[in-house]
């Protein structure tokens, strides 16, 4: 019986006659009283009125209900005039003319009103302000002025090239890729690979061999604008190598040469040098990783050996102290404010060595710190707890 009535009150919802429930129920009930009292008094000739009497209030007001719901639908036909004042009112849209939907800019960069004549009855879809611009290829080499914050690797990002295209497009960061000062300014190539100026007697075929690529695909890049069918290059023009690539050459300084100490030796596992956060990391044009810490911070062995070089450096180290652990590795502690060992010297895992500092090509206080293996430059991560 509840399920109907729930089907009653959602028919009367939607037929808009929801005023009508009141008087709906209490017809139900009379009905449902009457068909009791009915039918009560016709079995009581016949039986015993107690058995009788809960299947026949059930019945009753079953048959209640379907006739309360048949009156209902046969009412819905008429409209009613208690109904018809309080239905909710019909709004129409007003006649619109032009309409000011949203601010564009201008040829002259001033803001105007922009505005689409509408008519009647017409929905308007939300305006969205923020556009999406897709991703354009360049179309020539452009620069790009260094702003405070900047890296090698921030500024490839931005562009989406790798690192290293920006180092190989300018001698001045290959030289120093970690640095950039600001106002500078960056070559950027609308392609990942190497901008190489055209000295004399090469060809395209040496610039090809030099940097690992085919002379096709110097001759074809759109951006060189070489013109067929000879190709041919100019001493001083500059001309993209698209995926060419530069051998990586390390820096090297003069080391010691003298007696190597008694048992100045290394264990083979290195600690962290300098307690700090890591600033730049391994990779192509930075073979080393950078810890930040505070001037004067002191600097440790991360492994015991022998003190190869301590002194100051042209290369871009500043100060820098390089120990020769005498399996094969070295250590390079490098931007050193001070250093308190000297050349020949044997330490032990641990000991203070030198001082944090911003010496040589260097934007702020930092240990830069290399570990090489036979002279190979390894990731520091790679052995560091």
């Amino acid at each position: 019986m509840e399920g109907v009535q729930q089907h009653l009150r959602l028919f009367h919802k939607r037929s808009g006659q929801t005023g009508n429930l009141v008087l709906y129920r209490r017809i139900e009930q009379a009905l449902a009283r009457a068909i009791a009292w009915m039918l009560t008094t016709l079995y009581s000739l016949i039986g015993d009125r107690r058995n009788w009497a809960p299947l026949l209030a059930r019945f009753s007001a079953h048959l209640a209900v379907v006739l309360v719901a048949l009156m209902a639908v046969w009412t819905a036909r008429f409209e009613w005039p208690a109904l018809a004042s309080s239905s909710p009112p019909v709004y129409k849209l007003p006649e619109l003319g032009r309409v000011a939907l949203f601010p564009i800019r201008g040829p002259d960069r001033s803001f105007e009103r922009s505005a689409v004549s509408l008519s009647n009855h017409t929905i308007l879809r939300l305006a969205q302000p923020h556009t999406v611009i897709p991703d354009r290829p360049r179309l020539s080499v452009i620069t790009y002025t260094v702003q405070p914050g900047d890296t090698v690797l921030s500024i490839a990002e931005m562009f989406g090239l790798r690192p290293t295209t920006i180092m190989w497009a300018d001698p001045a960061i290959e030289d120093a890729p970690d640095l950039l000062r600001i106002g500078q300014v960056v070559t950027i190539l609308p392609i990942d690979g190497v901008y190489h100026k055209v000295a004399a007697g090469e060809t395209l075929e040496s610039i090809a061999q030099k940097y690992k690529v085919e002379p096709e695909a110097i001759a074809t890049c759109e951006y060189n604008k070489l013109e067929p069918p000879d190709y041919a290059i100019t001493e001083g023009m500059y001309l993209i190598v698209p995926g060419g690539e530069k051998p990586y050459v390390p820096k090297v300084v003069t080391t010691y040469t003298g007696a190597v100490p008694e048992g100045a030796r290394g264990t083979g596992r290195f600690q962290w040098p300098v307690l700090g956060v890591i600033t730049q990391g391994y990779w192509y044009g930075h073979r080393a990783i950078d810890i930040g810490a505070p001037s004067g911070s002191a600097v440790l062995a991360s492994d015991g050996g022998f003190v190869s070089f301590a002194g100051w450096t042209d290369v871009g180290y500043g100060y820098l102290i390089v120990i020769d652990h005498a399996n094969g590795f070295a250590t390079y502690y490098a931007h050193l404010s001070g250093i308190y060992v000297k050349e020949g010297q044997a330490v032990a895992r641990g000991d203070v060595i030198g001082a944090v500092g911003s010496t040589g090509w260097s934007q702020g206080p930092h240990l830069h710190f290399e570990v090489r293996y036979y002279g190979v430059l390894q990731n520091p991560r790679a052995y560091l707890p």
